[in-house]
């Protein structure tokens, strides 16, 4: 019988909406580079800032300004917080209202999520759906970024349960494949309305 249910957080109740999204979006909009670029710049050195290991100005300070000598980091930084924030319009409202209607039915709800230490920990919307949580595990934070098998470990010791005793729920098929591993039943995310068909089949049921 399931008791936790673990959710990601981008990609599930945050639409990234396309193939360059998320923090490389934001990065090509605000240094004017290109998407292409941007996802590369992101990729070759995200690992530092979602650990927790360098603050967004460090990041910037890194990453950035030896490549573009004329850019001021202050107004880039301010930039960079203000494309961070969430719109109310990208996020999956009817996801939310079924986790709240899972939280209602007994199930102790949690998130695991990859994210960086910008401004979303302020952001009102966010705020609104980390309610819906008992505990929302944030990769700089916790200092461990999935798919590292310690990022689920790590939650697991920390909500005090067992693999078997959890579902994960995530967009990328990396982290479904690591949580796997583990003994978690793990579900790759596409849509709601399919979630709810694959939980129904592994008896999760709201009331």
């Amino acid at each position: 019988m399931y008791k936790h249910i673990i959710f990601d957080f981008g990609g599930v109740f945050l639409n990234l909406m396309g193939q360059h999204s998320g923090v490389p979006k934001q990065l090509s909009e605000v240094l004017s580079i290109p998407e292409n670029d941007a996802e590369k710049l992101w990729k070759e050195n995200k690992e530092k800032l979602l650990t927790g290991k360098e603050s967004p100005k460090q990041f910037l300070d890194r990453v950035v300004r030896g490549v573009y000598f004329n850019t001021n980091m202050d107004e880039v930084h301010a930039k960079w917080e203000v494309s961070d924030r969430v719109k109310k319009d990208q996020i999956n409202w009817q996801l939310v209202d079924y986790v709240e209607q899972l939280r209602k039915s007994g199930y102790q709800l949690h998130m695991l999520t990859d994210t960086i230490d910008l401004s979303r920990k302020n952001d009102p919307i966010v705020k609104e759906i980390d309610t819906h949580f008992q505990n929302v595990f944030k990769s700089y934070e916790e200092g461990i970024k999935k798919p590292d098998k310690n990022a689920f470990i790590n939650a697991l010791k920390k909500i005090k349960a067992e693999p078997k005793e959890c579902v994960f729920v995530d967009d990328y098929e990396s982290n479904v494949k690591a949580a796997s591993e583990l003994g978690i039943t793990a579900v790759q995310f596409t849509t709601t309305e399919k979630l709810k068909e694959v939980f129904e089949r592994l008896g999760i049921k709201v009331s």
